[in-house]
């Protein structure tokens, strides 16, 4: 198996050169062969479609040219590997709608003294990050996100401080073998009156073919909506920021959040800047009048119930949101929430919701379910293609063995199983457009102790280099 860190230059986006030149050295180079998966056929699962065929207790997947290509029972398909699931439950992949993955080797440094406060913590140490850090910080994420179920994920990445650390992320992110959209950031130490580079961001839009390749890989702004008592220096930025890339037609995410969250998203209702094609991050203290807003715009939320909470954000009510904004999907949001673990993100949104409520079913666990599949994709208006196990849409999808000691199998309907037994070690099996990319449990593109160690040695390098800045 190939070393994380040692990969040919042929599959890195990232050269150590100025953004022109990687792009004119992308444009020139041969892109490997598209590799089509082989058919496949899984057989005798207990399938969770997630969309209107409901569930099918035992029932067969075909899988053919990276889309679902069957569901039903005793299908047949010459020529296809064949996987028996008895005993598993087939879903589709988890949806992520809001990761910072660059900054994956952070994790566990969190909320142990007000020095490793996360805010003050991560713009220290991001400060100290160099393009390679950025990649294996962004591998090191997309890969933990994969083996535990994540098959697409919203990377929000806001320490790009050149244009090489956004190459370098993009590069992590392909090699992982995950679906991904990279939203374009900045850093912290970029004053608000300093637009971010939307021409760099533009030029890897329009040359996408030549670094991507076959890589399920789009591009979005992390955009940062600002206060209205920010000056008119800033707003004029901002404003501009968002006309240019509503122009060239990419999708947008921005945090709402912590005490200014009720102020931003008054100035994205006030000026009319919500729209179908915009993501809210938390909504922070958004009231039912102002959500009713974000409703009526389109716009969806992605909560992330683990950090939102952690952080000090307050509850996050489920159904405060999902009673009034019909995109709503769930999020990790990175290191700060621990391994990337959608079990345990549901876990928390749920019990909060029933704590909250007094009510123990005021959310049933189906429901929150949704929230990490269908309706995560509905919230990044990827539902056509993923999100639910149908023909014609992409196979990503995971198989979840139940033969283990924190499991066991319900006569019917295992979701509350999946919310408050699953972990993420019971994932067996995980596709990504018909490329299996976990096996028998094992990652099958990675190596995963050698990331490891990779990532170790980054965040002692980062350390260092942030402790000689002090």
């Amino acid at each position: 198996m190939q070393s994380a860190d040692c990969l040919p230059l042929g599959r890195r986006l990232f050269l150590k050169s100025a953004a022109a030149t990687m792009l004119a050295t992308c444009s020139a180079r041969v892109l490997p062969q598209p590799r089509v998966p082989r058919p496949l056929l899984i057989r005798n699962a207990y399938v969770m479609t997630m969309g209107a065929a409901g569930d099918l207790p035992r029932a067969d997947v075909l899988v053919r040219g990276g889309e679902i290509a069957a569901v039903g029972i005793g299908l047949a398909a010459d020529g296809a590997e064949v996987i028996d699931a008895r005993g598993q439950i087939l879903l589709p992949g988890f949806v992520d709608t809001h990761n910072h993955l660059w900054l994956s080797q952070m994790r566990g440094l969190f909320g142990r003294s007000p020095e490793t406060r996360y805010f003050r913590l991560t713009e220290r140490l991001g400060a100290a990050y160099r393009p390679e850090d950025m990649r294996i910080g962004t591998l090191f994420g997309a890969a933990g996100a994969l083996e535990a179920g994540i098959t697409t994920t919203l990377a929000y990445c806001d320490n790009i401080r050149t244009p090489e650390d956004a190459e370098a992320a993009l590069s992590g992110l392909i090699d992982a073998g995950i679906r991904a959209r990279f939203l374009y950031a900045g850093h912290d130490k970029l004053a608000p009156d300093v637009p971010l580079a939307i021409d760099h961001l533009a030029s890897l839009h329009r040359n996408r073919a030549a670094w991507a390749g076959e890589a399920p890989i789009d591009l979005g702004l992390g955009w940062r909506t600002p206060t209205a008592s920010a000056g008119e220096a800033v707003l004029s930025v901002a404003l501009e920021e968002l006309r240019r890339i509503r122009a060239i037609g990419l999708p947008v995410s921005t945090h709402i959040s912590g005490d200014s969250g009720p102020d931003q998203l008054d100035l994205l209702i006030s000026r009319g800047l919500l729209g179908q094609d915009m993501v809210l991050v938390h909504a922070t203290g958004a009231e039912p009048e102002a959500l009713r807003a974000v409703q009526d715009a389109g716009s969806a939320i992605a909560l992330t119930p683990i950090t939102e909470q952690r952080v000090g954000f307050g509850l996050t009510r489920l159904k405060h949101y999902t009673d009034r904004v019909s995109r709503v999907g769930l999020g990790i949001d990175g290191a700060l929430a621990g391994a990337p673990d959608m079990f345990a993100v549901m876990r928390a949104g749920h019990l909060v919701q029933a704590a909250v409520s007094g009510d123990e079913l005021a959310m049933l666990p189906r429901q929150v379910l949704e929230l990490a599949t269908i309706e995560a994709a509905r919230a990044i208006r990827l539902d056509s293609r993923i999100g639910s196990l149908e023909p014609g849409k992409l196979a990503d999808l995971i198989l979840i063995d139940t033969q283990a000691l924190n499991m066991g199998f319900p006569v019917s309907d295992p979701s509350s199983l999946l919310v408050y037994s699953a972990r993420p070690e019971n994932v067996s099996t995980v596709m990504v457009g018909g490329n299996v990319v976990k096996r028998d449990s094992q990652l099958t593109q990675i190596d995963s102790q050698r990331l490891v160690a990779s990532a170790d040695r980054s965040l002692g390098k980062i350390r260092e280099r942030a402790d000689a800045a002090r």
